[in-house]
């Protein structure tokens, strides 16, 4: 009998759970979300908003970024239909301006240590921007590979610095998404660049760069000097 009792209270505890209410239906209209916190993308656009400096920063490596990016689109076409040259000097070519920009990378650091980040970075965009200039006047081979190295030296020490200048100004809160958005930005000239080389007649590519060449000129200064006069970055061009 016991036995028997016990089996009942088991089969009656088992159906009262069975039983218990789920929870409540949500009213309608109030459905569950599980997205993520809201105005993310907002945020980051008041960010870059409040930020001029930044914008500015960005501005000057966006227009860096067309500058090479037309280059390296445009590189076959120089170095093989107008140079005469083969399609294994063009990888040649910039094999070089790869090592002169580890090169530079290397030396800039130990100059920023040195000599402050706006004497490195000046002459490092300076050098850049000349050596982009005179690309388009490039009559030899051994010319062109010489220039586009020292633009590629150029750009490597430059974009040390702007890259420094970039990870101060974006506020910690927001720092890996406004990154993302500022590298998304930045990638943003290279297919730019080929749809310029794609339907510019090649023997305009010489004034196309040239035009470009002096964008990132302008751009450039005027990112540098810009961001030399933001207070908070005053300490860091010393």
């Amino acid at each position: 009998m016991d036995r028997c009792r016990r089996d009942t209270d088991g089969d009656r505890r088992l159906l009262a759970a069975h039983q218990r209410p789920g929870p409540a239906p949500e009213p309608p209209g109030q459905a569950r979300t599980t997205a993520g916190p809201p105005g993310t993308a907002h945020r980051l656009v008041s960010t870059l908003r409040s930020l001029p400096a930044l914008g500015w920063l960005v501005t000057g490596l966006t227009v860096s970024n067309l500058a090479v990016g037309l280059l390296q689109a445009a590189a076959p076409v120089i170095i093989v239909q107008q140079l005469g040259h083969s399609t294994a000097d063009v990888g040649f070519t910039w094999s070089v301006a790869a090592i002169a920009s580890l090169v530079a990378v290397a030396l800039c650091r130990r100059a920023i240590d040195r000599f402050g980040l706006w004497p490195v970075g000046a002459l490092s965009a300076s050098i850049a921007a000349t050596a982009c200039l005179a690309v388009s006047f490039a009559g030899t081979y051994g010319t062109y590979l010489t220039l586009i190295a020292v633009l590629m030296a150029g750009e490597g020490g430059m974009t040390i610095v702007l890259r420094t200048l970039r990870s101060r100004l974006i506020p910690a809160d927001t720092f890996g998404a406004t990154l993302s958005l500022t590298i998304l930005l930045l990638l943003l000239p290279f297919p730019l660049a080929g749809v310029l080389v794609a339907t510019v007649p090649p023997a305009q590519l010489g004034h196309v760069i040239t035009l470009c060449a002096a964008v990132q000129a302008l751009g450039l200064f005027a990112a540098f000097a810009r961001l030399r006069t933001t207070p908070g970055l005053r300490a860091s061009f010393a």
